[in-house]
């Protein structure tokens, strides 16, 4: 119970610090806005003339691009893999250690408290505007929303999972830029976040099929417009849990180790 109160006063922190930085707020609701314009107008472009593509309408193919980019600003409030980068530059890293808390799960909970405050002031009152104004196709269950939500949230953590993983690589090659970038570029092709799987080449779709990276943006979007419906949620969500299973073990197998090397590095 005492861990749990920790953990949660990591979220009310973090929600709290975000709330200070309020010109962020609005560079992220700027940020999302002309996101949303520029692949609208791609996306449009690429419809002209056409009722459909691969089967799915031009109003799923805008929905599926405005849940997308709701979901990466979610993800993109959480804790970026430069924070800790320059927590182990500076050695600000050994107080984290020194203190009574799994850092994993540190990081976790603050990230839950910067996601809610961001979805409340910086995601939801653009998308609510962009929700009523713009024809988009929404599910008519409740259960797809469920769905959607469970998804999403899976989603989350897989990506959390991934990307502390490739933080914590700075544990041993301190500067971890360039492999950051390679990351960041595969999670936002692999992941179908600004093109669905299935406008990929065959050996592509093959490919980021058998990545955990489907997961944070495909499966979730997919399901809220109906291109994934049926055996195929189950099997969907399967896949999520195994990836998500996957990427925790090396997880915490990456931070045993690099938890290990700073105490080396400590003597």
């Amino acid at each position: 119970m005492f861990r749990m109160k920790l953990y949660w006063t990591f979220t009310k922190k973090a929600f709290l610090r975000s709330a200070v930085y309020r010109f962020d707020v609005l560079s992220r609701m700027g940020s999302n806005l002309i996101f949303l314009l520029m692949w609208g107008s791609i996306w449009t472009a690429l419809y002209a003339g056409k009722e459909s593509a691969d089967g799915v309408t031009f109003q799923a193919m805008l929905t599926y691009i405005v849940v997308s980019q709701f979901l990466s600003g979610i993800n993109g409030a959480g804790t970026p893999l430069w924070d800790m980068q320059e927590k182990v530059r500076t050695g600000d890293i050994a107080l984290e250690l020194m203190r009574p808390f799994d850092v994993p799960l540190r990081y976790l909970f603050a990230d839950f408290g910067s996601v809610a405050f961001y979805f409340m002031f910086a995601l939801l009152p653009v998308y609510i505007l962009v929700f009523l104004f713009i024809d988009l196709t929404l599910p008519m269950s409740w259960e797809t929303w469920v769905l959607f939500l469970i998804t999403a949230f899976i989603g989350f953590l897989i990506r959390y999972c991934i990307e502390m993983s490739f933080s914590f690589l700075s544990f041993f090659l301190v500067e971890t830029g360039g492999i950051v970038d390679i990351f960041y570029f595969a999670m936002s092709l692999l992941s179908g976040s600004v093109i669905p799987l299935w406008f990929f080449p065959d050996w592509l779709e093959k490919l980021a099929i058998y990545m955990p990276f489907q997961g944070i943006y495909y499966i979730p979007t997919s399901i809220f417009i109906g291109k994934i419906t049926g055996v195929e949620i189950a099997f969907s969500i399967a896949t999520q849990i195994f990836w998500l299973l996957v990427c925790y073990g090396i997880l915490r197998f990456v931070w045993h180790k690099a938890s290990q090397k700073v105490v080396v590095q400590g003597g």
